[in-house]
């Protein structure tokens, strides 16, 4: 009698309960038991996989069984290997969620059963456990190469994602943020609603001016949403209700960060490509990003060094380095003073050339404002004639009267005498 009750009573206890599971491996739960997952704080369920028939020998359909209906029913498909995939009903019921109960015959009311009716079936589930942002500690999230989750929660329970607290999205500088949606909102039948577009929320780009709605409801369990400009955006909720659904965003910064190029180099980034180059020669190498690391190995300009640990080893360079004794400031100060001695020289020249200008149009003024003056008693023609009148009357000869003239030279006055009477 006590064998029976204590039989009796772990039966009923293998019933209510859980099997013991580890995350992401499959579970048999089988049509008299429950499955019960349950995931720690700051954690929700993710469903990886449900199904639910006859899919093969194990714990819950026996070697035994199999062989007595086979022996009935020979290989028919729908006794056993007979299956169907129910996730989108797992998805509902426990995806996003700390933990969820379902017991296993209710499955069956959700969806036709793959199998002959009465005989014995069971669930095949796994599941992980996904870290979610705390929303009571921060509404900021900081981006990696590691998906971050952040996941709806109720008008109720919601604190970030409002209309002036949103979801601040962060990556390193030089990073994309890749958005992923995770849709628990099962499967859609209807090809109208599959390219309608149910807006869970907003996605603002600042960057790159543009806000994107976040599309769900489509039937996709999980879809690309949106890929950054740059690396900050900031996403807003809709007011989402329990019969609207649950779902999960995924955050991934994707790319490579910016790197600091060593002393005396210059850098130039395109998209997934960098190019690093020296001030003093022409050397220059050539890294590529994959898998968020920067593959391939730059030198030193002025001293030749080994390759850096944080990049990996390429099979060929594009230059080996070179010694180099100027370095970069030492040059830019050599050209500042070769410029300054360039400029003074110019200058000296410029005012040589303008004042010798000024002397020889100063010269060519004076010569054309300032002509020879002559200064006489009388005009020439009349001191000649009435000379030569008196002259007559007295019955004596003459010569010309003295003339004086005076000349203006840049040296000052000059006079000259001409035909000074000899008499």
């Amino acid at each position: 009698m006590m064998v029976t009750l204590v039989g009796l009573l772990l039966m009923s206890i293998m019933t209510q309960c859980v099997l013991c599971q580890t995350r992401n491996q499959i579970g048999e739960y089988c049509i008299t038991e429950t499955f019960r997952p349950q995931c720690s704080k700051n954690e929700v369920i993710l469903m990886q996989g449900a199904t639910y028939g006859r899919m093969h020998v194990g714990r819950c359909l026996t070697a035994e069984e199999v062989e007595a209906h086979r022996t009935a029913v020979g290989d028919n498909p729908q006794y056993f290997r007979c299956s169907v995939e129910v996730l989108d009903i797992l998805d509902q019921r426990c995806s996003g969620k700390a933990e969820c109960e379902v017991r296993v015959p209710e499955i069956l009311e959700k969806t036709v059963s793959p199998c002959f009716t009465g005989l014995m079936v069971y669930l095949e589930a796994s599941y992980d456990c996904i870290t979610v942002a705390d929303e009571k500690r921060s509404c900021t999230i900081k981006a990696s190469t590691n998906p971050t989750h952040i996941i709806s929660s109720s008008p109720q329970q919601r604190i970030c994602g409002r209309e002036f607290h949103p979801w601040i999205v962060e990556s390193p500088v030089g990073q994309r943020i890749s958005v992923t949606l995770i849709d628990f909102n099962g499967k859609v039948t209807d090809d109208v609603n599959r390219h309608l577009c149910n807006s869970y929320g907003i996605i603002v780009d600042r960057e790159g001016k543009r806000n994107i709605s976040i599309c769900g409801g489509k039937g996709e369990r999980q879809s690309k949403q949106y890929m950054s400009t740059g690396n900050t955006l900031e996403i807003y909720f809709e007011e989402i209700t329990d019969n609207k659904g649950r779902f999960m965003l995924s955050l991934e910064a994707v790319g490579c960060s910016d790197i600091i190029p060593p002393d005396d180099t210059w850098l130039k980034r395109n998209l997934d490509v960098i190019v690093i180059g020296c001030y003093s020669n022409r050397l220059t190498w050539k890294l590529s990003c994959s898998e968020g690391k920067w593959i391939g190995v730059f030198g030193n300009c002025s001293i030749q060094k080994n390759l850096d640990d944080r990049f990996s080893d390429p099979k060929e360079t594009d230059a080996s380095v070179s010694l180099s004794t100027i370095s970069h400031n030492e040059q830019v100060l050599a050209i500042v003073a070769i410029s300054g001695c360039t400029f003074a020289i110019c200058l000296v020249i410029v005012c040589i050339g303008v004042v010798c200008l000024r002397r020889i149009y100063n010269r060519y003024k004076s010569q054309q404002d300032y002509k020879t003056l002559t200064f006489n008693r009388n005009p020439p023609e009349a001191n000649q004639q009435l000379m030569g009148r008196t002259a007559n009357e007295n019955g004596l000869s003459f010569k010309s009267a003295p003339t004086y003239s005076v000349f203006f030279e840049d040296n000052g006055i000059k006079d000259a005498r001409d035909n000074i009477p000899i008499q």
